[in-house]
Order: C-alpha cells, then sequence, then structure tokens
C-alpha cells in the first residue's frame, strides 16, 4: 500500500494501517498526512487510489487524517516529533521499569533506538522493542 500511495500520492504521507472489524466484514482503516491539509477530496482521492488495487473488494475502507495525536512509524516520523512528547507503547518486559509504555520527550532517533526524555529520567528505547508509537498532545500546562 505504501508504494502504491508513493506513485500514485506521493504527497500523501501513510501514517498507519490497520484492519479492525467483525469477522467477514473488515474494515481496512488508513491515517494519512499531507503537508497542506488532509481533507474531504484527498481521502476520496486515497480510497480512489485502493479501490483501483482491489483492496475495497476485499474490505470497506476508512480513511482519515492523523488528528492532534498522529501516529509515528517510519525514521522521518520520529526525526520531525524530536522535541515533542510521545507514547511508545512497548513490548511488555523489554524496558525494565517502563511496563507497557514510556512516555517523555523525545530527543534523539538512531537506527537502532531511540531516546525519550523522561520524568524518571532518560530511557534509551531499542526499536524492535516498539510496537506503537504516537505524539502526545500536551495540555494547557505544557505537562
Amino acid at each position: 500500500m505504501e508504494e502504491l500511495l508513493a506513485e500514485r500520492l506521493p504527497e500523501v504521507d501513510l501514517r498507519a494501517v490497520g484492519v479492525g472489524g467483525r469477522a467477514g466484514s473488515g474494515v481496512l482503516q488508513v491515517v494519512i498526512a499531507h503537508p497542506v491539509r488532509v481533507d474531504h477530496e484527498l481521502c476520496a482521492q486515497v480510497t480512489r487510489v485502493l479501490d483501483d488495487a482491489g483492496l475495497r473488494d476485499r474490505y470497506a475502507v476508512e480513511v482519515s487524517s492523523p488528528g492532534p495525536e498522529p501516529p509515528l512509524r517510519t525514521t522521518d516520523h520520529y526525526v520531525a516529533a524530536i522535541g515533542e512528547t510521545v507514547k511508545l507503547a512497548v513490548e511488555p518486559g523489554s524496558i525494565p521499569g517502563a511496563g507497557k509504555s514510556v512516555t517523555g520527550t523525545l530527543t534523539e532517533v538512531g537506527d537502532d533506538a531511540l531516546t525519550v526524555d523522561t520524568p524518571a529520567g532518560v530511557i534509551v528505547v531499542p526499536r524492535e522493542a516498539v510496537r506503537r508509537g504516537r505524539m502526545v498532545k500536551r495540555n494547557q500546562c505544557g505537562e
């Protein structure tokens, strides 16, 4: 899907893909971003590309914008989030004392690890331990 969108709509940034819905009625959930904006027409264009590829033969398709807490999937997404508050869902037990997630300010992105400044201190999270990542909207107090 990423290659298909890159070819047909190169300005579209594929943020996340998932399949939801009940058995036998799968819903392909696609989250996209765009340098200018994600509007109804852009979502319709993405839906047409997926339809042309035959994906709508198997799935209902929902295309949406990332909202205020965009998912982080690629190295470019993480690099763009340096200095922002992130929440990383991690493999349970992979980060001592972290539980199922690590939340804090993303300070460094490497090929093998992400560095997050948390209230408990700086944590280096191996990339293979990250199940999902997203930016977290800060409240008015900056927390």
